[in-house]
């Protein structure tokens, strides 16, 4: 993969493995729109097929598109990983250009959703590029109150933003949980590819973990989104005037 550059914002995680190697992989995204840099030479093998346990209402169905992107896009990170199981314990470093993140004794699984995450949310899925402004904030190691508070407050800037260019904003999150439903179909159909092209688990179930993600949130949404509420007691108050 190239160096990063400035038309570029790298992404690089470092696997420290039980028996010591070290893999390092570099995820690239255009400086844009944050979309996946895609290698000349990537493999198409057959779970890659678009037709190949295609997500139930896939929005490029009927586009002529012979691939599904995330998973040609996945595949590097799959095949390195094909015969790791999950609960297997690593250290893992992230690093990007502003700093880096650390953190030792982690699960493969846990490390392997986060750099998962990134790349469906990045290669191009209609359903997934939703989730792409919150790429640009990238949080590795976050708690699940964590993850929903990001989520919440991308979707709610993104409606500001719709209010600002003179379009209808959705203050009630009603389409948030539109596309985590429509997320979660997508990691049941990938875990099905994943199976065809994994030995042990640890791929799927950092899929399955994104899933429960994806669960949660329009949960959240009807309830107390993760019980954070509590902490917006100053906004509660009259705001008095400026």
């Amino acid at each position: 993969m190239p160096s990063a550059s400035t038309e570029n914002k790298s992404i690089k995680y470092i696997f420290k493995m039980p028996d010591s190697r070290a893999l390092e992989f570099e995820i690239l995204l255009s400086a844009d729109k944050l979309s996946y840099w895609v290698p000349p030479d990537a493999q198409k093998p057959a779970w890659t097929n678009h037709n190949y346990y295609m997500c139930e209402g896939c929005k490029l169905a009927g586009s002529g598109v012979s691939h599904c992107p995330v998973a040609v896009n996945l595949q590097d990170v799959v095949s390195t990983f094909t015969t790791d199981v999950s609960y297997e314990i690593i250290d893992l470093r992230v690093v990007t250009a502003e700093r880096t993140y650390s953190k030792d004794k982690v699960s493969m699984q846990s490390g392997l959703s986060s750099i998962i995450g990134i790349i469906m949310v990045t290669s191009g899925c209609p359903t997934l590029d939703y989730l792409r402004p919150m790429v640009s904030s990238h949080l590795p190691f976050a708690t699940i109150d964590e993850s929903i508070y990001r989520a919440m407050s991308m979707y709610l800037l993104a409606q500001f933003t719709r209010a600002k260019n003179g379009l209808e904003p959705d203050w009630n999150l009603k389409g948030l949980s539109q596309i985590y439903n429509e997320i979660d179909a997508i990691n049941i159909s990938m875990t099905r590819r994943l199976r065809a092209a994994t030995e042990e688990d640890a791929s799927l179930n950092a899929v399955v973990i994104l899933d429960s993600f994806a669960k949660l949130v329009p949960m959240s949404i009807d309830g107390s989104f993760g019980g954070m509420e509590d902490l917006f007691w100053p906004y509660l108050k009259d705001v008095p005037n400026s």
